[in-house]
């Protein structure tokens, strides 16, 4: 065989294994959003609770100077040994 021949047939060869996995994940997409679409329809859940946003609370200056001579001492400690 001519080396053309083989470069023709690879690149045939590439576009059939590269076109199966195409329609294969187009397939697979599909399916998960029909089971998806499926499973909202038939599990309809209408008693949601309505949950208020929790409170955030800012972290003040001294709890951050705490923790910071908390890991001072620990790697003082660390080095120490």
């Amino acid at each position: 065989m001519q080396v053309s021949n083989l470069l023709t047939e690879g690149v045939n060869l590439m576009f059939l294994g590269m076109g199966s996995v195409f329609v294969f994940l187009t397939v697979l997409v599909l399916a998960m959003s029909a089971v998806a679409y499926l499973v909202r329809t038939l599990f309809k859940d209408d008693s949601r609770e309505i949950v208020s946003p929790q409170l955030v609370i800012p972290q003040t200056e001294t709890e951050g100077g705490e923790l910071i001579a908390v890991i001072a001492a620990a790697i003082n400690r660390y080095r120490a040994k």
